[in-house]
């Protein structure tokens, strides 16, 4: 009876940290950062696509409140006009190309690990580190764009909502 209890009582625990932990460990690590920068382009292309929307629509604002503004009465609305073509401006930050980082490794850099005259890696559990930890530098480094995009996709639809605001406020005005 106790022999079958005991046998009941195993479990599979995994890697540990006398065996092959290290090893895991570091191959998860490389898994869930090339999930995270998966992410983040999947996060880019939200962001470019709503800039591409805020372009299309500050350019047709800016064309009418230009074009209405040559009027006597409605020459305040160059003021709308220049706040949508700054909004225009804004997004167009984000359209503009830059590095970024994407998942995976050039094949070349894979292969030339060992060749490296520094810091030659020699075991299968180094390469995976070292290659987990690049791909955190990635990481960051699209971290920060995405911040950066962030702020300039919220000021272009800030300054698109206010020109459409001040337009109606000055339009609703005048005809009262």
């Amino acid at each position: 009876m106790t022999q079958q209890n005991a046998d009941q009582q195993q479990i599979e625990v995994g890697a540990i940290a006398s065996d092959d932990l290290r090893l895991w460990l570091a191959r998860e690590a490389q898994r869930q950062a090339e999930k995270r920068i998966a992410s983040q382009v999947d996060i880019w292309g939200k962001f470019v696509t709503r800039a591409t929307s805020c372009i299309g629509w500050a350019v047709t604002l800016t064309s009418a409140f230009a074009a209405i503004s040559t009027q006597y009465q409605y020459r305040f609305l160059a003021l709308p006009a220049m706040l949508a073509a700054m909004s225009a401006i804004c997004a167009c930050i984000i359209l503009w190309p830059r590095r970024w980082n994407i998942p995976g490794d050039t094949p070349l850099y894979v292969m030339d690990m060992m060749e490296n005259p520094k810091d030659p890696i020699t075991t299968e559990l180094e390469a995976t580190e070292a290659l987990a930890i690049r791909v955190e530098d990635g990481i960051t480094a699209n971290s920060l764009t995405l911040t950066y995009y962030g702020r300039a996709l919220f000021a272009a639809f800030s300054l698109l909502i206010a020109s459409i605001l001040l337009a109606a406020i000055w339009v609703v005005l005048i005809t009262i």
